[in-house]
């Protein structure tokens, strides 16, 4: 799955030396609220990709890759209960896919600074594992459905752009454990705030737009 985002990340970012189109390569940090009443936090990195139909407005699509959170969950034991669980530490990673819209708030003509707002959908894919006996299943499979509302604002900082976001994932359908007994085991997880820290592509070269000079003739 990985490698085909990135495959389709290579080809629409070949024209990037027009306007219309910004990559970013960000860090990310998603902090979830409650996962089994207590606070998790994944850290991972990837890439944010627009293209903008109108002047201000454009298509946004995302793909991170957290890398392995520890947290405390319940699963199901072997047992005549099926509602019966026990305590396990699971530890696992995850992939994120965002589609959505941005629209462009400020773009003022120095260029130095804008500031964009984002609606999309968001799917947050994870898979834990624990090594206990006694379960009823050895996995934890979540896909985290949801709608996220951001904010990002990008500073030129000499030749290179840099960006920070914030918003918030809100959460769908995630409110009961799931036992699927041929796949693994679903744990419920709360809606989530999002921060990225971005290098915001294509990087402007020279001066900006409100220091060039004007030739009249």
């Amino acid at each position: 799955m990985r490698r085909y985002l990135f495959v389709l990340f290579a080809f629409i970012t070949l024209p990037l030396y027009s306007q219309k189109f910004r990559l970013n390569a960000e860090a990310a940090f998603s902090h979830f609220s409650n996962i089994n009443d207590r606070q998790v936090s994944f850290y991972g990195f990837g890439l944010n990709y627009s293209y903008y139909i109108y002047k201000k407005l454009g298509l946004v699509i995302g793909f991170d890759h957290y890398l392995p959170a520890t947290y405390y969950g319940l699963v199901p034991i072997v047992s005549y209960r099926v509602d019966e669980k026990i305590p396990v530490i699971i530890t696992g990673g995850a992939n994120a896919i965002t589609f959505g819209f941005r629209m462009k708030v400020i773009d003022p003509d120095s260029k130095r600074m804008e500031v964009n707002t984002t609606i999309a959908i968001s799917s947050f894919n994870h898979k834990g594992s624990y090594h206990i006996e006694e379960t009823l299943i050895n996995g934890v499979r979540n896909r985290v459905n949801s709608i996220y509302a951001g904010v990002e604002l990008i500073l030129k900082k000499g030749n290179f752009p840099l960006a920070i976001s914030g918003g918030y994932n809100f959460v769908r359908g995630q409110k009961e454990y799931v036992v699927n007994y041929y796949d693994a085991f679903s744990v419920p997880f709360s809606s989530s705030f999002l921060i990225k820290a971005r290098i915001s592509l294509p990087v402007m070269k020279g001066p900006s737009p409100s220091q060039i000079r004007q030739i009249e003739y």
